[in-house]
């Protein structure tokens, strides 16, 4: 099936139906006339392809209607927030409206605009419109009590796998005489993903795949570590939350980091496992090489399901916690208004546009690549078009809001990273890897003068 014709075939049909969405979290548009002239500078990620249909056939009609002119700066994602911080410091403010991700977001609130004042002259309100969103979005973007990013767009780590391997009744035979259980479908703990997947290692075959290198590696044993309970890098102080001030948590990220690198010591995972992030994961998942997926499979879902011809069926499940009630973390880009714009209602116009959800279902569903949004709403439709594979929904839905401060992007690209290669290089033990990583998340904290 074209799945693409499909959506674009359901898209005008409920586009109508959920035009009430935005305005329950802001009613009432501002009348854009006397803003008519103005031109507003956006800046977007060029990373964020998701949205070129929408730059490139929306845009144009939304300018003629409001008579706001848009000029867009599209920049790479990994300078998106040191420009922004230039342009609103000693650039002249030049930028009205900017897509932040969330290692940005702490570092650049300052700079933004209290959203809450736009919603409530709409005749809404902060409440209304997070109500209406997952639930770590209810802390990820606000500030000293105020909503500094309009949440949109996220991500979490989720698990594909083969259903049909699993539902194979010679396959489900076996395991039951091996493991003493059923076959799950899919694994609902820990342990029953470490079963399946030595259960479905060959010689040919392995269990498991996930990313060990890179921003991707990172996030991996972050996502677990989370899920053991440890919700965040640094706690309400700035201390890391797993350095010499929080001692107690460092067994919870031994036993995360223990718990990822058996998959590599009991033979469970490609040998070049050390070297892998997500494209190659998922190379060889669509190989046939492996039974379960661990990864950002929303990034490569449609590769799946079409894929599904010559694999059989493609499931999808979050990973299972390691303590009940606890979610994996959360990734994100929230949108804002510096507080310096001198188009601020221009801006907020802009805003309620791009986050429509005419506009939104056009990006998820034409657009390249793909998102995950914060709306529950247009998550379910999501899932529901198949755009959003189930495991990464539940997965967002679960995740964890964690305290974010300008450290925590150095904290993590600069410190972590290196340390969780070693880790699955097996360079560090799992003890050593929590030791080491807490001591120089303290010691960073601590210099950047972070710690209360």
């Amino acid at each position: 099936m074209n799945k693409r014709n499909f959506r674009r075939g359901i898209l005008v049909g409920v586009a109508g139906g959920m035009a009430t969405m935005l305005a329950a979290c802001s009613p009432g548009a501002s009348d854009p006339a006397d803003l008519k002239g103005q031109t507003i500078k956006v800046m977007v990620s060029s990373g964020h392809q998701q949205f070129n249909p929408v730059w490139e056939t929306e845009l144009a009609k939304w300018e003629a209607e409001t008579g706001i002119n848009v000029e867009l700066d599209k920049v790479d994602t990994t300078d998106i927030s040191s420009k922004f911080l230039r342009d609103v410091t000693v650039g002249g403010c030049t930028v009205d409206n900017v897509e932040m991700l969330d290692g940005g977001t702490a570092a650049a609130a300052t700079h933004m605009a209290d959203l809450g004042q736009f919603l409530e002259a709409d005749g809404s309100s902060v409440d209304e419109l997070l109500k209406d969103q997952v639930p770590f979005a209810q802390e990820a973007y606000s500030f000293d009590g105020k909503l500094a990013y309009y949440p949109f767009y996220s991500g979490a780590k989720g698990v594909a796998y083969r259903k049909s391997w699993f539902a194979d009744p010679e396959n489900q035979t076996a395991f039951a005489s091996e493991y003493g259980y059923e076959l799950p479908q899919p694994p609902t703990t820990p342990q029953q993903v470490k079963d399946v997947a030595s259960f479905f290692s060959t010689d040919t075959t392995k269990g498991i795949v996930f990313s060990g290198s890179g921003d991707p590696g990172e996030t991996t044993l972050s996502d677990l570590i989370f899920r053991n309970g440890v919700d965040g890098y640094q706690d309400s102080q700035g201390n890391a939350l797993w350095g010499p001030e929080h001692k107690d948590n460092q067994m919870k990220v031994a036993e995360a980091a223990d718990y990822l690198t058996s998959f590599i010591t009991d033979g469970n995972t490609p040998d070049s496992i050390a070297a892998m992030q997500s494209a190659d994961t998922v190379s060889t998942f669509l190989g046939g090489n492996t039974a379960m997926l661990y990864d950002h499979i929303y990034l490569f879902w449609d590769q799946m399901l079409e894929a599904q011809g010559d694999l059989g069926d493609i499931g999808s499940f979050e990973f299972p916690s390691f303590e009940e009630g606890e979610g994996g973390i959360s990734f994100y880009w929230g949108r804002g208004i510096p507080e310096c714009s001198k188009h601020k209602e221009a801006s907020w116009e802009f805003t309620k546009w791009i986050m429509s959800p005419e506009i939104q279902k056009l990006a998820l569903s034409e657009g390249s690549g793909v998102y995950v949004p914060t709306n529950t709403e247009l998550l379910d439709w999501s899932v529901e078009q198949n755009l959003i594979p189930q495991g990464v929904a539940d997965s967002v839905k679960h995740a964890k809001a964690y305290k974010v401060t300008a450290l925590t992007n150095q904290i993590r690209q600069s410190i972590d990273i290196s340390l969780v290669e070693k880790l699955i290089g097996g360079q560090l033990s799992p003890e050593e890897y929590a030791e080491e990583s807490g001591k120089q998340m303290q010691d960073a904290a601590e210099e950047a003068g972070l710690v209360d």
